[in-house]
């Protein structure tokens, strides 16, 4: 797949630079090629914010020689280091090949591992008994029962860090390991990147910190991992697969274990580029997800859809600010009312100084519905204190924050949000927002782009998968947009509500999930509950002296109350660009 994407990126830069004009002309005679090229171009990137693959290569191979420069001057200054820390290799099946690369990367450390553990299947054991003493001049153990064999009841109580056969260790790995650990951390993991199949280092995974529902949904933290003592994985892996890494990391979030995970951001471990798909890994993970969630088998994604289970089916109180826009709001409830599987819920349309004769008419047509109820707010416009005033007369458990532009395009839009929302641990959910042009308004609010506040992936096509994976993966973000929100009315007022004194227009959906998270929870975008988001494509910018004045001052309450989350958000990475909305990599030139 990402051959192919690089080979259209190629194909339709060059027809945009090097394409005679007589040629353009014929092929629009062709509705067919015209079709095909355009959808090529469209995925591309060409026409959005993607880089150009010369432009991903370029801006990578800056950082690597950033990141060597720097791990070369700590090395040279550090004196005498020991690395404590063992290797295990997990070699799901017997390949030379891919052992060599990783044997030569463990040759090329700074510091030696204070042994190598190769765990491999019983069939492949006698072969690698056979293949390891020609190639290695380090200290080794091959075994296949990781649990029970007694030659390792020492090595167990000993902190590993865990790779793959075929993965390539960056040199400095176990200087990075001895210099990075904290000593309060269980696990530990650093970015990735992929090897080509002329194993040069492309296409970085520059991760997250720990981020629960993307390992359950897109498995991000595959291999590479510390763990403070090799007994803990052994028990909680599995049994030998490609995905051990994965379930370790679920089964530890399954079972609540109190463990502090630390991510450290540098590009350690370079991964083949021809990996197992996670969707792959449903099988081996379902024993474990079955407890609290049910795997959708209907999509064919490279990730895992999950809905998790509900107990019963909250009262959800969907609450629609408005003034005028008879249209909007028609499309806007009768999608909800027509497409919406989800049925336990009431409508709150709060009118906003309408003025409009055929909308005040309709709103009060709509009134007469059973589900629906037309409140009136008289004051001056200000999307915080609409949304509180209606809040206080909802008679639902949960609160659906829904602006009068959007329209349902998935009808489990509402059940997939509830089922996460009702979790003890999720605070604010979003849903992936498209513009009426199918590119994406909204899956994700990064903090710190512009100094403030963005949207990750913003203008991306809507069928992209984003940013490893991360568009079609329900995953955790430190923000939401309020314009389709789902929270529950505890969290809700737990908070004191929507900021309507410093936040009246802008952020105040931001606010409201960086408060909600300072509770312990985790607020979610769910990559299944897809919408339109009308107007926001046209909407108006902030052009009048009055508008510019408001904004700045809460653009200013947002970076004063928040600065250390807009210094570091930790749902994005520091080696990546701020100043656009498309996960590029920043400048190291």
């Amino acid at each position: 797949m990402q051959y192919i994407r690089k080979s259209i990126a190629n194909l339709a830069k060059f027809i945009i630079n090097y394409t005679p004009n007589t040629w353009v002309e014929s092929i629009k005679k062709h509705p067919k090629l015209v079709a095909v090229y355009s959808n090529n171009l469209h995925k591309s990137g060409l026409m959005y914010q993607l880089q150009t693959i010369e432009e991903q290569k370029a801006s990578y191979l800056a950082y690597i020689k950033h990141q060597n420069a720097q791990m070369s001057a700590q090395i040279k200054s550090s004196g005498n280091m020991v690395c404590e820390s063992m290797l295990l290799v997990c070699v799901e099946q017997f390949n030379s090949n891919e052992l060599f690369i990783t044997l030569a990367s463990i040759k090329a450390q700074h510091l030696p591992f204070s042994n190598v553990i190769f765990w491999c299947k019983n069939t492949d054991e006698k072969n690698l008994n056979h293949f390891l003493p020609k190639h290695c001049d380090f200290e080794f153990v091959v075994t296949s029962d990781l649990v029970g064999d007694a030659r390792l009841n020492k090595e167990k109580t000993k902190a590993s860090f865990v790779v793959y056969s075929g993965d390539k260790l960056d040199s400095y790995l176990t200087f990075a390991l001895t210099t990075n650990i904290n000593l309060d951390t269980h696990l530990a993991y650093f970015d990735t990147d992929k090897l080509s199949n002329e194993r040069e280092r492309e296409y970085p995974d520059f991760k997250p910190d720990w981020n629960p529902d993307l390992q359950l949904t897109a498995g991000y933290i595959n291999s590479g991992l510390w763990v403070k003592t090799l007994a803990d994985f052994a028990y909680g892996c599995g049994t030998l697969s490609a995905f051990n890494v994965a379930r370790y990391m679920v089964f530890c979030y399954l079972n609540n274990l109190p463990l502090t995970i630390q991510h450290i951001p540098l590009v350690m471990l370079s991964r083949s580029s021809n990996l197992v798909s996670f969707a792959n890994a449903k099988a081996f993970l379902e024993p474990l997800y079955n407890k609290v969630a049910e795997i959708d088998n209907s999509n064919d994604l490279p990730t895992l859809s999950l809905r998790w289970h509900l107990d019963y089916k909250p009262l959800v109180s969907i609450i629609i600010p408005t003034c005028n826009a008879k249209e909007l709001v028609r499309a806007c409830i009768d999608s909800i009312l027509n497409k919406s599987t989800y049925t336990n819920y009431e409508i709150l349309l709060v009118d906003n100084n309408s003025d409009d004769s055929e909308s005040l008419r309709y709103f009060n047509q709509l009134s007469e519905h059973p589900k629906i109820t037309l409140l009136t707010y008289n004051k001056p416009f200000n999307y915080s204190a609409i949304n509180n005033f209606a809040a206080k007369q909802a008679n639902g458990e949960v609160l659906a924050l829904v602006n009068n532009d959007i329209e349902v395009i998935t009808p489990d839009w509402l059940t997939n949000m509830v089922s996460h929302v009702m979790r003890d641990d999720i605070g604010c959910v979003g849903a992936k927002l498209l513009y009426s042009d199918n590119r994406i308004q909204h899956a994700g609010v990064v903090i710190g782009y512009g100094g403030g506040a963005g949207h990750g992936h913003k203008y991306f096509p809507s069928d992209h998968f984003g940013y490893m994976n991360r568009l079609i993966a329900t995953q955790n973000y430190s923000a939401v947009t309020a314009a389709c929100l789902l929270i529950k009315v505890k969290d809700f007022w737990a908070v004191g509500g929507l900021n309507a004194k410093k936040l009246a227009i802008a952020f105040n959906d931001v606010d409201l999930c960086l408060k909600v998270r300072e509770l312990g929870k985790r607020n979610l975008y769910c990559a299944e509950a897809v919408l339109y988001h009308h107007e926001s494509v046209s909407r108006g910018h902030e052009d009048t002296p009055e508008k510019v004045k408001r904004f700045n001052a809460e653009l200013a309450y947002l970076q004063t109350t928040w600065a250390d989350v807009i210094a570091a958000d930790p749902a994005y990475n520091p080696n990546l660009t701020l100043k656009r909305e498309n996960f590029a990599i920043k400048s190291f030139r």
